[in-house]
């Protein structure tokens, strides 16, 4: 594939994976979740496309090298922003499950409670993902955006 082609594939996916976790962060914030199912299947299939590009820039890394310091700037720039858009993404899903969570374990209680059963601890989960807030909730070892941000 011609390395301009690849370039502008990577940053077509990016962009557009992009909007749409804009908007299904606003749909959470605004708690419409009734659209939030469909968009996820929608970013599904574009975060497969965008990992397949990215996948394909990284094993062709002379694209990225072609481009001049301004076109390499503004692709830094980009993929920054997508990584901030990520990141805030994904905090709001996490805010909407904790608020969820925490929903149920109230309603645990409270049906324990009208039937006079006495309140057990709730199980408590194990493992570092318990103990993560935020965005590292979601880090794994290695994960994808490090390499593409040194070529970058």
């Amino acid at each position: 594939m011609d390395p301009r082609d690849l370039i502008q594939h990577f940053v077509e996916a990016m962009t557009q994976l992009m909007a749409l976790m804009r908007q299904e962060t606003d749909l959470v914030r605004s708690k419409n979740y009734d659209q939030v199912e469909r968009i996820q299947r929608h970013k599904a299939k574009l975060s497969q496309a965008f990992e397949t590009h990215q996948t394909a820039l990284r094993e062709d890394l002379s694209a990225v090298e072609r481009l001049s310091d301004e076109e390499r700037s503004e692709l830094r720039s980009l993929y920054q922003a997508f990584r901030e858009t990520l990141s805030e993404n994904m905090l709001a899903l996490k805010a909407a499950q904790d608020a969820a969570d925490k929903m149920v374990k109230m309603i645990i209680s409270g049906v324990r409670k009208s039937r006079g059963l006495p309140e057990e601890a709730m199980p408590q989960k194990r493992g570092k993902a318990a103990t993560q807030r935020g965005y590292g909730a979601y880090a794994t070892a290695g994960g994808s955006g490090q390499l593409m941000s040194r070529t970058l």
